[in-house]
């Protein structure tokens, strides 16, 4: 009788065991559902504060172009463009029904779409911000190596065999850039340079470039803008004086060596340049506690009546 009882107690104890295996099992499938579940929660709840922001700040755009202020020299500055400054009055957090979202905005016209520039437009701005032609030349044709669709490297530039050659760990996409930090995966790229350069660079936007607010270094990279150009508009600028046209630039210095006629800077130009804000982008970041993983929105808002949503990525 004992052996039985023996046996018997040993198949009751694995018994216990399996139950116990099982019921642990469904204890830590159970758990990690309800962390996808609470995962998913979160998110579903910064996503919609995000966008609860967003509609915020579009409503603040709209009602900023309604409605001009008038007085001082300041107010009626901002009256002729009433996105100026949208870097400062439109960023910052954002209360959405009780939960605060970070907002930060910036004129896309204060930079250039790396995705649009032509390869004498890459030349001249890395020419002007490293000094180095050489390295300029090698930049440009490396860029464009990278988006365009063939596999047909320039004379400076490389395309997918030359990057397996270097042993680098990203490869050309032959399509434009998703995000500006790609660019620090092209041949010749350093982290010195894309730290210099990535500031004035963006992959979103149509391109136009706000003669009233770029920095030189953006300014310097449309065609037709000599220094002599340049100067005019910086000292525009800081005469607290908006240019409206091409005609403004050359009212005061139609005679300035080195300076192009109105018509042959605006043949150059062209649509180029805009002279207002027309353009702003949006980056929302929403986080329901300290630990939960952010939702990051990213939106670009254009001008117009009403103002649109151009484009809208997670």
């Amino acid at each position: 009788m004992r052996p039985r009882r023996g046996v018997a107690l040993i198949a009751a104890l694995w018994l216990v065991v399996a139950i116990a295996a099982v019921a642990l099992q469904f204890s830590m499938e159970a758990h990690e559902r309800r962390s996808v579940g609470i995962l998913a929660s979160e998110r579903g709840i910064q996503r919609a504060a995000a966008l609860g922001a967003l509609a915020l700040t579009q409503a603040k755009l709209e009602y900023a172009l309604r409605v001009a202020p008038t007085g001082t020299n300041v107010q009626r500055l901002a009256a002729s463009d009433p996105w100026l400054d949208v870097d400062s009055l439109y960023s910052g957090p954002v209360d959405v029904d009780s939960m605060q979202v970070d907002v930060r905005a910036r004129d896309l016209g204060e930079k250039l779409n790396v995705n649009l520039l032509t390869e004498n437009q890459l030349q001249t701005f890395f020419s002007f911000v490293l000094g180095d032609y050489a390295k300029s030349t090698q930049l440009a044709q490396s860029i464009l190596d990278w988006r365009d669709a063939d596999s047909i490297p320039r004379p400076n530039g490389a395309e997918r065999d030359g990057y397996i050659k270097a042993k680098m760990l990203a490869l050309p996409t032959n399509g434009p850039f998703r995000e500006i930090d790609e660019l620090s995966n092209v041949m010749g790229m350093t982290p010195d340079i894309y730290a210099k350069v990535a500031p004035y660079l963006t992959t979103h936007g149509a391109g136009a470039v706000n003669i009233n607010t770029a920095p030189i270094a953006v300014l310097r990279a449309l065609p037709g803008m000599t220094d002599a150009t340049i100067n005019m508009i910086v000292q525009q600028r800081s005469q607290g004086r908006r240019i409206n046209s091409i005609g403004d630039i050359l009212s005061t210095g139609r005679n300035l060596a080195g300076m192009l006629s109105a018509v042959q800077l605006q043949t150059a130009i062209g649509s180029r340049v805009v002279y207002q804000t027309t353009e702003v982008e949006l980056t929302i970041t929403s986080r329901v506690g300290p630990q939960a993983p952010p939702s990051r929105l990213t939106a670009i808002l254009r001008r117009g009546n009403p103002v649109n949503v151009t484009f809208k990525e997670w």
